[in-house]
């Protein structure tokens, strides 16, 4: 697998498995790692992140870095106008990508936990589990399994208080 790394001022490098074998990560305590790169050592901490869509903010040697970090899948869905992650638009959880349901895992009166599992989405052959992103009860479900859903068609929709 490769990755995108996009820095804040504009600059993208491809990381791989392969390049990164000459890197000797070792593991110094949660998130923070002494990074042996040729002749060089790093010290980076991961602050915060990932986020659904790849931002991180790390510090290299002392130094805070807000970066963001895409695998090919994010790079491929961003350059056809996608996101990987679940939309919600008030009180709605919309299609991220056309798609056919392939399992609807929640009913309308069902209380959900940001995180649960609401339905299964396939998408471009891969299987996409969209889940809660906040708690609440379910209204509706406006889906079926088996039906064919548009990008930003209505999916989902939570109780409103």
């Amino acid at each position: 697998m490769e990755w995108e790394v996009r820095w804040p001022d504009g600059r993208a490098e491809r990381v791989s498995p392969q390049a990164g074998e000459a890197w000797d990560w070792k593991p110094v305590g949660p998130g923070v790692y002494s990074v042996r790169m040729g002749t060089k050592n790093v010290r980076i901490e991961t602050l915060e992140g990932p986020d659904a869509d790849g931002h991180v903010r790390i510090r290299v040697d002392g130094v805070e870095h807000q970066l963001q970090v895409l695998d090919d899948q994010m790079v491929l869905l961003e350059s056809m106008g996608m996101s990987a992650g679940v939309e919600t638009i008030e009180s709605a959880i919309e299609a991220p990508m056309p798609g056919k349901v392939l399992e609807v895992k929640v009913s309308a009166g069902e209380e959900v936990s940001a995180g649960d599992s609401l339905l299964v989405l396939e998408a471009m052959k891969m299987e996409n589990v969209l889940r809660a992103p906040r708690d609440g009860k379910i209204e509706r479900v406006e889906v079926q399994v088996g039906e064919a859903v548009e990008k930003g068609a209505v999916l989902v929709t939570y109780e409103t208080n």
